[in-house]
């Protein structure tokens, strides 16, 4: 497939198939997973996230804000000022309310928030001061949030509220620091255990609830970006990977690096909502 930075795997369980963005296109993608073939709409600015919305839509996080994709046709909405940020990876909790992170630019660390768009089209920042507001995630019975912060190499896990959509009581759930390589992109299983993307580490590290390792799945490539449960019972993990700063004539590590990848999981994974619209679109702090 030989995508530059495939992203954001999003399983799309009407239509059987894996919604993807490569950033370094930009485009949204949309796997077929019948037929293996995935169709390409590029984008006008860089993308971090995409997740499925009403009516067939698309609802994607731009680095020039919040968009409708419909069919073709692209609908701007409202943005927050993101002067010198961009947003980053994104998702929605089972209420349909979508989570977006954001990074600094140039890599300022410190920089980065984490967004709330709720299904009334409010906008509110809910956490600030990560280098790379990255992965995220929601246990079984959604009482837990979790958010990857890249860079530090940490897990962080918040109280959440199935009901307000709040958090509270951030703490470190997991720190990567001896692994290889860096946390990205996350998903979660019914037993409650996190699958964690290691960019530069070749593979996904498995963690507890209690953010103890678990398991380890090698990946055919140094950089997976992130990971999500799909297909039949919710028992495939697709995986999104990267080309991004690789050499292809390095045969040996190189792999099959920028593929999308399928591996059969011994547990299925907690499904994951689309954006449930609704309302005027608006940013609030």
């Amino acid at each position: 497939m030989g995508a530059g930075l495939a992203e954001c795997p999003h399983w799309m369980p009407d239509v059987e198939a894996l919604l993807w963005v490569d950033i370094a296109a930009p485009s949204v993608n949309i796997l077929d997973i019948a037929t293996g073939v995935s169709t390409a709409t590029i984008l006008p600015a860089k993308v971090g996230a995409a997740v499925s919305g009403p009516a067939g839509t698309i609802l994607l996080a731009l680095e020039s804000g919040l968009w409708l994709q419909d069919g073709r046709s692209l609908r701007r909405c409202a943005a927050s000022d993101m002067t010198g940020t961009h947003f980053n990876d994104g998702k929605c909790d089972a209420a349909g309310r979508f989570w977006v992170g954001s990074r600094a630019n140039d890599g300022t660390a410190g920089q980065g928030n984490l967004y709330r768009l709720d299904r009334s089209g409010v906008v509110q920042k809910m956490a600030g001061g990560f280098d790379v507001c990255n992965g995220m995630g929601w246990s079984p019975e959604g009482k837990a949030f979790y958010l990857v912060d890249t860079v530090p190499r940490l897990l962080y896990r918040y109280d959440f509220d199935p009901l307000t959509g709040s958090i509270a009581n951030r703490r470190v759930l997991h720190d990567f620091a001896e692994v290889p390589g860096k946390p990205d992109g996350l998903a979660v299983d019914v037993e409650g255990n996190i699958w964690c993307a290691m960019w530069d580490g070749s593979g996904i590290q498995v963690l507890s609830p209690a953010g103890e390792k678990v398991g380890w799945v090698d990946t055919p490539c140094p950089r997976p970006t992130s990971c999500a449960f799909g297909g039949n019972h919710q028992r495939t993990l697709f995986v999104t990977s990267a080309t991004y700063g690789l050499d292809p004539a390095d045969t040996e590590h190189f792999g099959k690096s920028g593929s999308i990848l399928a591996f059969d999981a011994p547990v299925a994974g907690v499904p994951v909502a689309g954006y449930a619209a609704g309302g005027m679109w608006r940013f609030s702090e």
